[in-house]
């Protein structure tokens, strides 16, 4: 019997929430989509795509010509008017909801927007971990946004902006080499010194590169994910996934389950093996409103 968003949210061990965009579009697509970022980006560059080249890229493509038409002298000009679109941007009466079930559960919300409606959603700050690589503005993954300092970020309740946060133009992940610069970074803290992360899970080092960044909260979490549309430009995600579902199988004790929360008209058949190979079970739910306005994220 597979599990309702009900049961996940009734269990004793709480998940840590995984949220793509759409919920910044329930109830209605009001302008708060990437497409229609990137829409009026492609409009403002003059660039003249029909729908049948659109449906050609993906976003990242669409992003990266989109960069590839700027002068060299606006570089990163794109993340800046990305930022700027979404700065009258208001939290709704879910993300109120869900990141109020967050904080009285005190588990961790790892986020892949940019905009501030969930940290704006109630009364945060942003902080950052204790750390000795030093803050970089292209990479704030020791950055969030929660009521108080924090030491676990699997055990506390933060927001954490994996594909970087508009207080960072420059951290924001739009483009294929952003996103590849995310892989790189990742990897490198998860391998250096053969299998770290590994030898981290089973106990024969007590630290990783990782380990004060929303990181921690992905590997060693139960983990929840709302909003997220899986697809095929999620080149950073599907990789972090694979890599979650290697260390579950070397360590099956230490990385817990994953839900993904869709509607169950979504035609879900054809991504089920693809799901089950990662080792994340398939939440189909009749409507929007039965995930975003679920009467558990007021419990």
């Amino acid at each position: 019997m597979t599990d309702s968003l009900e049961s996940i949210l009734s269990r004793k061990l709480k998940p840590a929430i995984l949220i793509g965009n759409g919920i910044n579009r329930f109830p209605s697509d009001i302008g708060t989509s990437w497409d229609d970022l990137l829409a009026n980006l492609t409009k403002k560059a003059g660039l003249k795509l029909t729908k049948e080249n659109l449906a050609e890229m993906s976003n990242t493509e669409l992003y990266d010509i989109l960069d590839l038409a700027q002068p060299a002298s606006h570089r990163h000009i794109l993340q800046q008017e990305f930022c700027k679109s979404m700065q009258n941007w208001k939290p709704r009466e879910h993300h109120v909801s869900i990141v109020s079930w967050a904080e009285r559960h005190k588990r961790p919300i790892i986020t892949v927007n940019f905009d501030e409606m969930l940290s704006n959603s109630i009364s945060t700050n942003l902080h950052r971990t204790k750390s000795e690589r030093g803050f970089t503005r292209f990479y704030p993954w020791d950055s969030y946004y929660s009521n108080q300092d924090i030491i676990r970020p699997e055990n506390e309740f933060a927001i954490w902006h994996a594909h970087g946060m508009v207080n960072y133009t420059d951290s924001i992940r739009l483009g294929l080499m952003h996103y590849m610069g995310s892989v790189q970074r990742a990897r490198s803290w998860m391998y250096k010194r053969r299998n770290l992360l590994v030898n981290y899970a089973t106990g024969k080092t007590d630290s990783w590169e990782g380990r004060n960044t929303w990181l921690e909260a992905f590997f060693f979490s139960p983990l929840l994910i709302v909003g997220f549309n899986f697809a095929k430009d999620e080149t950073f995600f599907r990789w972090l996934f694979l890599e979650r579902a290697r260390l579950r199988k070397a360590t099956p004790d230490k990385v817990h389950k994953a839900w993904y929360v869709t509607r169950s008209d979504e035609k879900n058949s054809s991504r089920r093996p693809f799901f089950s190979s990662l080792g994340i079970e398939i939440v189909e739910e009749p409507d929007y409103e039965s995930i975003y306005t679920n009467r558990l994220w007021k419990a």
